[in-house]
């Protein structure tokens, strides 16, 4: 897995993106769209949500729970066993399977770049 994290515009106007190679089958890179889904807030508000969608992860990984789902505007990630599917909240037709494990590293690396700003 390839993701790659960058700052675009200047001063207040900066804002974080991700490009990744988790991709659809329609080429439409699902792990950027839920990672930046910032719910309308400004970036370093959503460390909270970042830290409980590590939480969830834990709390599945562990077996304390069977599934967890953690979502935010548009975008959602079901946990359960060892997968991650991202999903659109408006299209079914948006939808992935990942690694647990490969989430979990992305959504810890993201929260870091966010707070490294």
């Amino acid at each position: 897995m390839e993701i790659r994290f960058f700052w675009e515009g200047d001063g207040g106007n900066r804002e974080p993106y991700c490009q990744s190679d988790v991709l659809n089958d329609e080429g439409v890179d699902l792990l950027a769209c839920v990672l930046t889904d910032h719910g309308g807030q400004e970036y370093a508000n959503t460390i909270g949500w970042l830290d409980e969608g590590l939480s969830k992860v834990e709390l599945v990984r562990r077996g304390t729970v069977e599934n967890s789902d953690w979502s935010r505007e548009s975008w959602g990630v079901k946990l359960s066993g060892n997968i991650a599917r991202i999903y659109s909240l408006y299209g079914d037709e948006y939808f992935l399977n990942m690694n647990i494990d490969d989430f979990e590293k992305a959504l810890l690396d993201w929260k870091r770049f966010i707070l490294a700003g």
